[in-house]
């Protein structure tokens, strides 16, 4: 996978900007590469890389991937669902949960992460569903949580372990 288009502090080089687009059947193979990756970074705690099939199955209104080059370099997808009632969100209403999301180490800090929420975001509300969640596992809680808040996130609860 050559990813030299960009410099040592995630900078674009020679003026080429990534493009986030919704995700097509083609793209399957490469975000469970990048999916592989993710897991290889240990960066969660006991989440997996997504398989092929599972990611097929959510291709759709809800998942973006970035390409750069004709590289793909992140990804994101949600689901949305009806609320049961929870503590934060009202019985019956609809809501997105954000379920992965994931750019390339070589590509952070150029805001591609920001501009993949922003277009699931935005789609979500094209469609009507203005409510959203999103639940981590990572180990950087405290970047995961400031990265969210950008967006309007709050903090509905928290799990601890010891």
């Amino acid at each position: 996978m050559q990813l030299s288009s960009w410099d040592k502090q995630g900078e674009l080089m020679m003026g080429m900007e990534a493009c986030i687009r919704q995700a097509l059947p083609s793209d399957v193979v490469a975000v469970s590469e990048l999916s592989g990756l993710w897991e290889a970074e240990q960066i969660t705690y006991g989440l997996a890389a997504s398989d092929e099939g599972m990611l097929a199955d959510r291709l759709g209104d809800y998942f973006y991937v970035s390409e750069l080059d004709g590289i793909l370099i992140g990804y994101i997808f949600g689901v949305v669902h009806v609320s049961e009632g929870l503590a934060v969100i009202d019985q019956g209403e609809r809501y997105l949960e954000i379920e992965e999301v994931y750019v390339h180490p070589d590509h952070r800090g150029g805001r591609i992460g920001h501009r993949l929420v922003d277009e699931l975001l935005r789609s979500s509300e094209h469609n009507g569903v203005t409510r959203s969640v999103v639940y981590s596992a990572t180990k950087q809680w405290q970047k995961m949580v400031g990265f969210y808040e950008k967006f309007g996130f709050q903090m509905w609860f928290i799990q601890m372990y010891r």
